[in-house]
C-alpha cells in the first residue's frame, strides 16, 4: 500500500462532512431557489437518496476487493488497458475538481473580503499548505478535520440570531407547482452528495472498515441536515428573493445584529469558509496524487505531491475565465459530470464485479 497511515471510520466520517459541505452551503439557495423557489428546504433530503446509494456501492466494492481503491481494482474488473485508461480518466477529473474548488475559494475572499489582494497570492497560498498536509499523509489530514471541523459548523449557529426576523410564511404554498421543479433543483444537490464516493480511497486506511457504512450514513445525513437548515433559513430571511443572490448566505450574515453589540458577523463566515475549503481541497488533492501514484505504480506519493500541485493551480487560473461561467459550470456540468464519475461509473463497475464473480463460481 502507498500509504501506511490509519485512521478510524469515525475520522472518516468527520473528513468526509466538510468535502462534500464545504462549497455547497454558499451557492447552494441560489441553486435550488432557481428551480424550487420556496420549496428549495425540500431538496437537501431528495439529494441524500442519492448518498446512500453512493456510500453503499463504495463500501461494497470495498468488500469485493479489500485494501485497493477504484484506481487499482477498475483494472481487475475491467482489463489492465481499460483500467489504466479509467484510472487516467480519474486523475484528470479529481485534478480538476482540486483546480474548480481552489479558484471557487479564491474568487469568493477576494470578490468579497481581500478586495485588492491578487488572486494568484491566495489561490498559491491554499494550494501551498494543503500540499504539506497531502505530504504529511492520511493522518494529519484527519486529525485535521477532526480539530478544523467543529469550527467549521459552528458560525452556522449564528444564524439563530436572525430568528426574530424571519418570515415562517415564506415557506408557503408548499408544492404549489408540483413535484417536478423541486427534482430539477435537487439536480446539483445530488450531485455534491456523490461525492461520498471519495472514501474509497480512504477505506483501505481504516482501523475498522466494518464502521465505515455507519460513519459514512451519519456523515450523510448531517450534511442533508445542514443544507435544509442552510435553506430554510435563507428561505424564511428573504423569501423568493434567494434565487437572485450570489451569495445568500453572505447576506444573511451580514444582516445579523443583535443589540448594537454582535454585528459585522460576515467575518465568521470567512473563517468557516477558509476553514471547510482547506479540508475540502486537501481532500481532493489528496485523492489526485493518490490516483496518479497509483495509476503508475509508484512506490512513493509524496514526490509527486508538488507537481500536482503546480497542475492544479493552472486548472484553476484556465479551467474558469470569470464567476459567469462558473455559475453555467455548476447548473449544467456539474449535475452530470460528478455522478457520471462518482456514481453510475462505479455502479458499473460493481454490476460487472458481481456477474464476473458468478460466472467464474458456477464454473
Amino acid at each position: 500500500m502507498l500509504e501506511k497511515g490509519k485512521i478510524s471510520a469515525f475520522q472518516l466520517g468527520v473528513l468526509l462532512y466538510p468535502t462534500v459541505l464545504a462549497t455547497g452551503f454558499l451557492t447552494l439557495p441560489t441553486l435550488t431557489s432557481q428551480y424550487a423557489r420556496n420549496d428549495l428546504w425540500l431538496t437537501g433530503f431528495l439529494a441524500t437518496l442519492f448518498g446512500f446509494v453512493t456510500i453503499y456501492i463504495a463500501t461494497r466494492l470495498h468488500q469485493l476487493y479489500p485494501n485497493q481503491t477504484i484506481i487499482q481494482y477498475g483494472e481487475q474488473i475491467i482489463g489492465k488497458i481499460p483500467g489504466k485508461i479509467l484510472a487516467f480518466i480519474y486523475f484528470l477529473y479529481f485534478n480538476h475538481g482540486t483546480g474548480i474548488i481552489i479558484r471557487q475559494y479564491a474568487d469568493f475572499v477576494t470578490g468579497n473580503f481581500l478586495f485588492k489582494t491578487p488572486i494568484l497570492l491566495i489561490i498559491s497560498s491554499i494550494t501551498l499548505l494543503c500540499a504539506f498536509t497531502v505530504r504529511g499523509g492520511i493522518e494529519l489530514l484527519a486529525r485535521s478535520a477532526v480539530i478544523f471541523t467543529p469550527f467549521f459548523i459552528l458560525p452556522l449557529l449564528f444564524l439563530l440570531f436572525l430568528i426574530p426576523d424571519l418570515d415562517v410564511y415564506n415557506l408557503f404554498p408548499i408544492l404549489s407547482r408540483g413535484l417536478i421543479p423541486v427534482i430539477q433543483a435537487t439536480a446539483t444537490p445530488q450531485a455534491w452528495v456523490c461525492e461520498f464516493f471519495m472514501m474509497t480511497f480512504f477505506l483501505p486506511s481504516l482501523t475498522d472498515p466494518e464502521n465505515a457504512k455507519k460513519w459514512g450514513i451519519l456523515s450523510l445525513c448531517a450534511v442533508s441536515l445542514s443544507m435544509t437548515f442552510v435553506n430554510t433559513i435563507t428561505l424564511f430571511l428573504l423569501g423568493t428573493d434567494v434565487g437572485n443572490k450570489t451569495y445568500p448566505i453572505l447576506v444573511a450574515f451580514r444582516y445579523i445584529g443583535f443589540s448594537y453589540f454582535l454585528e459585522n458577523l460576515e467575518s465568521f463566515l470567512l473563517a468557516m469558509w477558509v476553514l471547510g475549503n482547506f479540508i475540502k481541497i486537501a481532500v481532493f488533492y489528496y485523492v489526485t496524487v493518490l490516483s496518479f501514484a497509483q495509476c503508475l505504480n509508484l512506490s512513493d506519493y509524496r514526490p509527486i505531491v508538488f507537481p500536482i500541485g503546480i497542475l492544479a493551480v493552472l486548472f484553476s487560473l484556465w479551467g474558469i475565465p470569470d464567476y459567469s461561467i462558473f455559475g453555467d459550470h455548476l447548473r449544467y456540468v456539474v449535475p452530470f459530470q460528478i455522478p457520471l464519475m462518482l456514481m453510475l461509473i462505479p455502479l458499473l463497475l460493481l454490476i460487472t464485479a458481481v456477474l464476473r464473480k458468478k460466472i467464474n463460481a458456477g464454473r
